[in-house]
């Protein structure tokens, strides 16, 4: 792929207008603007990118891009928080302005559905925009201090009583299975926990690009046994539980495809539900855990009691039943904090026609 020195590389289908103003490059597939017209338009310095060759293709790119994320890393650590955090306000303002870029649009389906189907199109725009400023400094958060463990322990409080109940179930040789929600700084409390000396295995989504392959490797380094969903490595987590291990893996990014639509917020989404079958065969209890933020920019990794899954003479039934329960753990964190919830991807489809 070429790239150019102070040039940002735009998803052909980010469905930005106006790129002309920004100095665009049209190379058919695939579309360049100038850095520094960019950074201008949102009143930022350029020199605060230092020298680096910058590909850029939007929030969801950034998080979804191996040179993105190095760009994250090496403009994260150079800066003072106070900066960062006014850098990631405006790239955010900027991204959120966009209403019909497919993420943007991800985003207000979403939290319409979970804020009750009510918001007017002003106050959905007022949310948004919010959801995307937090999204922001929240990835400005974990990059600046991604190797500074101190900072990650006194700005990440696990609960009181997410600690009394992993102690008593290691004691106990139990398995637990920790399903978190896209909600606040995960990644950064998950960093929290490996410092605080939990064993942790992650299951993550299966067949990661390269820079998912990047974020893994640098879960890696902090002690998370991070394993892309596999036959084998499903192999693996079931082990670990039997031995009274920890296994966490994500709660709601919806499947591209499924059998299974349990209910959540009211209706039928397609959600990863193989968790179930795992705590059924090894009869590990499932611990609901997220992660909220608070307005002095710390973070608190919460939880519900553990919740063990139950038979049913309906397979259909014992998936979706069960997955349902546990989604339900998760609606009144998301809902009472909608604008920490960072899922970028459409769970209602049809939401995104209904939404103002």
């Amino acid at each position: 792929m070429r790239q150019y020195f102070h040039y940002i590389l735009i998803r052909t289908d980010a469905n930005i207008p106006d790129l002309n103003r920004y100095g665009c490059k049209d190379e058919g597939k695939e579309k360049y603007i100038n850095v520094k017209i960019f950074l201008d338009s949102l009143k930022v310095n350029p020199r605060l990118l230092i020298c680096v060759n910058i590909i850029v293709m939007s929030l969801e790119s950034i998080i979804n891009s191996r040179i993105g994320i190095g760009i994250i890393l090496g403009i994260a650590k150079s800066m003072k928080p106070a900066t960062g955090y006014r850098l990631a306000d405006r790239v955010a303002d900027w991204i959120s302005s966009h209403k019909d870029s497919r993420m943007v649009r991800a985003v207000r389906a979403n939290l319409w559905i979970v804020t009750g189907e009510k918001l007017t199109k002003e106050e959905l725009d007022d949310i948004v925009r919010e959801n995307f400023r937090k999204t922001a400094r929240n990835l400005f958060d974990l990059y600046h201090n991604l190797y500074n463990y101190q900072a990650i322990l006194d700005r990440v409080k696990l609960s009181p009583r997410l600690v009394e109940i992993l102690e008593e179930r290691k004691e106990k040789n139990q398995g637990t299975l920790l399903l978190a929600p896209h909600l606040s700084n995960f990644d950064f409390a998950g960093r929290a926990m490996a410092l605080h000396g939990y064993k942790v295995q992650a299951l993550s989504y299966p067949q990661p690009r390269p820079s998912y392959q990047w974020q893994n490797r640098l879960r890696r380094d902090i002690g998370i046994n991070i394993t892309p969903m596999s036959t084998e490595s499903m192999r693996l987590a079931k082990t670990h539980l039997r031995e009274g291990g920890i296994v966490i893996t994500g709660l709601e990014r919806p499947l591209p495809q499924t059998n299974y639509y349990p209910h959540f917020f009211g209706y039928p989404a397609p959600l990863p539900v193989s968790y179930v079958r795992m705590a059924l065969q090894t009869n590990a209890a499932i611990l609901l855990v997220a992660c909220v933020g608070s307005p002095e920019e710390n973070y608190t990794l919460e939880c519900s009691g553990p919740v063990m899954m139950k038979t049913f003479d309906n397979a259909t039934d014992e998936i979706e039943r069960n997955a349902e329960t546990v989604l339900k753990l998760a609606e009144p964190f998301i809902r009472e904090h909608p604008t920490q919830w960072a899922m970028t991807y459409p769970l209602w489809p049809f939401a995104l026609e209904k939404m103002p």
